[in-house]
């Protein structure tokens, strides 16, 4: 599938600039053979390398950093593996000593001075947490002994906690735990802290509504770390039917809250990688939310876009459209490799596949066992009907593969360019629609275990309304 030119550059207005700094950092590593190492930097979900250091003749690294934002970094070692984080934030000059045991010395930023505090402390009791599940494993008579003794442990480190909080209000660390735990009303939860049976949908409901309550959208920070995008992705999954029409909702509901409490620049973020990404997920759930960022937020993103990019979303977004749920397909009339025409239309099943494919696609070849066993177990069941299009640019292999093991159903042959004027963007296989009796589209999807979902799906609710 075309990748939409959609790239954000989010590089940034008003607040961003305000927390952008040159900073001045040295790092001395104890116990460590690296003669170089590298800075990562967050973005939302992006983590890249943004910058290099080579060991000094004191064995420390230093890096100059010129109009970075503030927020959560990590140094990784020569094979590029992570070894620890720390902050950019209001100190522009310091140095950092670590040792392998994780205990860190730092001079010159208060800031970073608690955040490894908190990340030592923090490291001890899920070290210990990890020891308990092990020995618990290999001792299980003395489990409860052992659990004893992790657990005083998780307590201590819960008072420490809440005394780091009280003592760092404004830490990063503070920010970023107060901004991703909310308060759960008692009477959706058991003593144990489970949630009520029975309950399950009114908790989602109240949680996904006050998900953001104690979120700070002024702070840049968030952003750049690892944290806003983990939560977020807890909330538009975890907290949101899989369903189009409710992420969209979701989205929405995200996008107002974060504008209005000024965090303008975490909603053009999730604007913007909605509409890079969701162009390359072929499935109709996708793409009804794509379509409607595309009609809701094109126009905003535009101020991050070319005039060109804004034009190619409106016209894949169109063309997309015309194969959404509930879109009549369009009539293929296809010769078979034995120069047969077959028309999709005169096809009088209560279902119909349309499945394109190419003969020498991997994926096909892995998965076109479930259609097998769909069309020799099944067939009658659902009354379904498979017409499929081999679309492989070597006619004559295509021809000898269907000659030798044959599939049981309409097998019919296409160049791509000759199923453009139906409409079809096709430079990806496989790729699977789900029709009606009367050549609507049900669902759109590339995964075949998908079909006897949609099929069950349509027949449960067909029984209901009965």
């Amino acid at each position: 599938m075309r990748k939409v030119l959609a790239l954000f550059a989010f590089l940034s207005l008003g607040a961003n600039l305000l927390a952008q700094n040159n900073y001045e950092v040295d790092f001395y590593i104890h116990e460590d053979e690296n003669d170089t190492i590298y800075l990562t930097s967050f973005r939302g979900g992006i983590n890249e390398i943004s910058d290099s250091a080579l060991r000094q003749k004191d064995g420390s690294f230093h890096f100059s950093l010129v109009d970075y934002p503030q927020g959560m970094y990590m140094l990784k070692d020569s094979q590029k593996r992570d070894m620890f984080s720390f902050l950019l934030d209001k100190s522009n000059k310091f140095s950092i000593e670590i040792y392998n045991t994780g205990e860190a010395f730092v001079k010159g930023c208060a800031d970073n001075d608690a955040y490894m505090l908190y990340q030592y402390e923090n490291r001890k009791v899920q070290e210990a947490m990890y020891y308990y599940r092990l020995d618990a494993q290999k001792e299980p008579d003395k489990k409860d002994s052992l659990y004893a003794e992790v657990k005083a442990k998780m307590d201590k480190f819960e008072k420490f906690q809440d005394d780091f909080f009280a003592t760092y209000p404004n830490n990063f660390i503070s920010v970023v735990y107060k901004g991703m735990n909310q308060t759960v009303p008692t009477r959706f939860l058991e003593n144990n802290r489970t949630v009520k049976k029975g309950m399950e949908a009114e908790y989602t409901y109240f949680m996904r509504k006050h998900y953001w309550d104690y979120f700070d959208f002024t702070d840049m920070r968030t952003f750049y770390s690892p944290y806003f995008i983990k939560q977020f992705n807890n909330y538009i999954t975890d907290l949101t039917n899989q369903i189009a029409d409710s992420v969209c909702v979701a989205i929405d509901d995200f996008v107002q809250i974060a504008d209005q409490r000024k965090g303008g620049e975490y909603a053009d973020y999730i604007i913007g990688w909605y509409l890079s990404n969701m162009p390359r997920m072929p499935f109709s759930y996708n793409e009804i939310v794509y379509i409607h960022m595309v009609n809701k937020y094109l126009d905003r993103a535009a101020r991050y876009l070319l005039p060109s990019d804004v034009e190619i979303h409106k016209q894949y977004a169109n063309k997309i459209s015309r194969f959404l749920p509930g879109k009549l397909m369009p009539n293929l009339v296809l010769p078979d490799f034995e120069g047969k025409t077959h028309k999709l239309y005169s096809l009088t099943n209560k279902f119909t596949v349309v499945y394109f494919f190419s003969s020498t696609c991997e994926s096909c070849k892995k998965n076109i066992e479930v259609l097998k066993d769909l069309y020799a177990t099944n067939k009658e069941y659902y009354d379904v009907e498979i017409f499929a299009v081999d679309l492989d640019e070597d006619y004559a292999m295509a021809k000898a593969r269907q000659q030798a093991e044959p599939f049981p159903w309409i097998v019919t042959y296409s160049e791509v360019e000759n199923l453009r004027p139906y409409g079809f963007i096709l430079d990806h296989t496989p790729e699977l629609y789900v029709l009606d009796k009367d050549k609507r589209i049900i669902n759109k999807t590339p995964m075949y275990e998908h079909i006897e979902k949609t099929l069950d799906a349509v027949l449960k609710q067909e029984q209901q309304g009965k």
